[in-house]
């Protein structure tokens, strides 16, 4: 797949919804040259942000430059504010769920990043002074604040924790598009049938069947491997609702999809020894982007059988249940005896502790 221009790796904004906040392009933000300390109206706008009349807010600007690609020591110098300040506004975007820790480890360019782990190799120390001082002699600008960050946020439990985040967002995505993709067009009730090939759904069922907590449906029990699967036999249904930029390229989806499996089963099984790499991390951030939102069609066909059908008559319109009276009086029950039939003498029937069999009413 084509790669924006931006000068690191695409990082998917948020999981709160805000689509129109995947990515800033450089076209439309900042570039290496501007020494403003605040977005322009129109720089605002080009970014996809705010309404040209509207004024960001510092920690809005300070997270724009960070997805422009610029680190938070580079940030504090264009908006002229200390890095502790920077840092807070950063932190507060990861507390709303727009950034991730791992976004501002990225956030340093990847020559930057490269040349501080070859530093950190080299002279097996972690302090930021000995690695500026490194960096300094190969010829590599770099504050001693965005080494720090770095160092703290590149930490494994850090990136690993976001990449899993990230492969699950994936994984469940695909797996309620496909669904809603199916019941749109088979309906509630032939989806499963209709849309998953009898080999997964036998597969499915079998899991389902030994578990001792069985889940819902068996369709639960869909891995991505068997995701994949239902794509490339139903490709021709799902492609119309996939991203155009997927949808035109099936092989290397599909390809993108088996790699994708790979990443997750070396996150879900450390203890094997899978080491991930840079361009892995990379790799999974530009899969998420590219995948969107994914959104599906509702139940279509219900809707249009639903229309198709003609109105023999007038709707009824119901009415409201009438609120059930409070009782303020209780009617006195006339005394009888119980029928003889189900009596076995007729003194047993006039006997005040017969109660009849329940099954005679």
């Amino acid at each position: 797949m084509g790669r924006l221009p931006t000068r690191h790796f695409r990082t998917a904004v948020g999981r709160s919804g805000a689509s129109a906040e995947r990515h800033i392009k450089n076209e439309g933000g900042l570039n290496d040259s501007d020494e403003t300390h605040a977005f322009t109206p129109a720089q605002s706008c080009a970014a996809g942000f705010l309404h040209p009349t509207s004024q960001m807010s510092k920690r809005d600007q300070a997270y724009a430059l960070l997805r422009q690609g610029r680190s938070p020591g580079e940030i504090a110098g264009v908006m002229h504010l200390r890095t502790s300040e920077v840092m807070q506004h950063l932190w507060s975007k990861i507390g709303e769920g727009q950034l991730r820790r791992s976004d501002i480890a990225f956030s340093l360019k990847r020559k930057v990043r490269r040349a501080v782990e070859e530093a950190v190799a080299r002279t097996g120390s972690q302090s930021p002074s000995v690695i500026c001082r490194e960096l300094a002699k190969q010829g590599v600008p770099c504050s001693k604040f965005d080494i720090r960050i770095y160092l703290d946020y590149r930490r494994a439990p850090v990136v690993l924790g976001d990449m899993y985040e990230i492969v699950r967002s994936i994984e469940v995505r695909l797996h309620r598009f496909v669904k809603r993709v199916f019941i749109a067009e088979f309906g509630e009730e032939e989806w499963w049938r209709g849309g998953v090939p009898d080999m997964i759904r036998a597969e499915c069922a079998a899991l389902r069947e030994k578990d001792p907590e069985p889940a819902e449906e068996p369709y639960c029990y869909t891995h991505l491997i068997a995701l994949r699967e239902i794509l490339d036999r139903k490709w021709g249904l799902l492609c119309k609702h996939l991203p155009s930029e997927v949808a035109q390229n099936k092989k290397d989806f599909l390809e993108r999809l088996r790699q994708l499996n790979r990443i997750r089963n070396n996150v879900m099984h450390p203890v094997r020894g899978g080491q991930l790499s840079e361009e892995e991390f990379e790799f999974v951030y530009n899969l998420e982007d590219d995948l969107g939102p994914l959104s599906a069609p509702e139940s279509a066909p219900a809707q249009t059988e639903a229309a198709a059908q003609p109105q023999t008559q007038e709707p009824v319109q119901s009415e409201a249940p009438a609120a059930p009276e409070l009782v303020s009086q209780l009617t006195p029950v006339e005394e009888a005896p119980p029928p003889q039939q189900i009596a076995v003498t007729n003194e047993q029937a006039a006997e005040e502790e017969f109660i009849p069999s329940i099954k005679a009413s």
